[in-house]
């Protein structure tokens, strides 16, 4: 029996026990997505709120009827607009899905997610290997403000979610790596798979990845624009790190965190998206200058990362709404089975906007200042 949709917050149970997830369930059984959406509504401020101050909201036991019922309760839920760092221009789905295929060939990697509408997107099969940390679209200074998940099948085994606060990793490191990090700036260069032709030229005019140097054998050098290291949270000014480790030069430390952390997994290999990409990842300052970055540094920051993580175990119908400033993921190792996790990106962000002004905000608990 479906519950007569009633806007009261006592219809859900709000557990907050995880210093960063905070769990939302049903307090009666038949209370579906849509009488979610009408509580969600009327209670939006104070939700949108317990997600600024917690990072991720966890929904279990309603349930999605499918990819586009999804997709409207985020929508509703937030009032804001979708949003795919890799689809900026809302293109329709098969459009999307050719042009993530075409730049794959180009770049190489891949991982293989697929677009089931402009905005809605089926994330990539499992495979026997860890992703790099990141938060999503973090490779260019533009990406989504929040980040919306759901399963509508667990993996056979394992493939966890990983999850950590980057304010906690960030306030974790010694105050030298803080200082270091909160004066950086990421930088990604992309080396293509084979020679430019005239097709990938027209289309990089449109892309934020640049040619910055053709090689003699035709290929080319690309780059990104530069993007902080850290970001000030845009409502509380905490500052965050925003790492995107889908890089072959960080691929190794990666791994290495993820064995030390996690342990008699089965097979833990390194990342195969990230090896497949030529893709090197540096930290330079305000002019371009690079800053260097050892490789103690690196496996400090990634065994940071994984010894504070939570892993997220998927059951069907969770739906996770997290704040992609705030909270970094990646994917676990793990065996397909049925696997089906859909993806939802909400509302653009611009991280240029929002670096970290004052030493404040690393030397104590006074909220970060930023660029506006």
């Amino acid at each position: 029996m479906t519950l007569i949709a009633s806007t009261n917050l006592d219809q859900i149970r709000i557990d907050e026990s995880h210093p960063w997830i905070t769990m939302i369930t049903p307090r009666a059984p038949g209370l579906d997505l849509s009488a979610l959406s009408t509580v969600f509504d009327a209670h939006r401020p104070r939700l949108m709120q317990l997600l600024t101050r917690r990072g991720v909201l966890l929904f279990r036991g309603f349930d999605p009827h499918g990819p586009e019922a999804f997709h409207d309760f985020v929508l509703q839920a937030t009032a804001l607009p979708s949003w795919n760092a890799f689809n900026a221009k809302g293109l329709p789905g098969f459009l999307g899905n050719w042009l993530r295929r075409y730049s794959e060939g180009l770049m190489g990697g891949g991982d293989y997610r697929r677009y089931l509408g402009s905005h809605t997107v089926q994330l990539g099969p499992v495979e026997a290997a860890v992703q790099g940390p990141h938060v999503e679209g973090g490779g260019s200074p533009r990406r989504s403000r929040h980040l919306a998940l759901c399963c509508f099948h667990p993996a056979a085994e394992r493939a966890e979610t990983g999850l950590v606060d980057l304010h906690a990793v960030f306030r974790s490191l010694p105050m030298e790596r803080q200082a270091k990090y909160l004066s950086a700036f990421n930088r990604f260069y992309y080396l293509t798979q084979r020679p430019l032709n005239w097709l990938d030229r027209a289309l990089l005019t449109q892309s934020p990845v640049k040619v910055s140097e053709t090689l003699p054998d035709g290929r080319a050098k690309l780059a990104s624009p530069v993007t902080p290291a850290v970001c000030a949270h845009p409502e509380t000014g905490l500052p965050c790190l925003q790492p995107w480790a889908f890089t072959r030069n960080t691929n190794g430390h990666v791994h290495e965190a993820a064995l030390a952390a996690f342990p008699n997994r089965g097979i833990q290999q390194r990342c195969s998206n990230a090896d497949g990409m030529d893709v090197q990842w540096d930290l330079c300052d305000g002019q371009g200058r690079g800053v260097p970055w050892s490789d103690d540094e690196q496996r400090e920051l990634f065994d940071t990362i994984f010894t504070q993580a939570e892993l997220l175990d998927w059951r069907q119908g969770d739906i996770a709404l997290i704040d992609n400033i705030r909270i970094g993921h990646w994917r676990m190792n793990g065996e397909q089975g049925r696997r089906q996790l859909v993806q939802v990106q909400i509302d653009a962000f611009d991280a240029s906007q929002h670096r970290v002004l004052s030493p404040a905000a690393w030397m104590g608990d006074e909220p970060a200042r930023h660029v506006a």
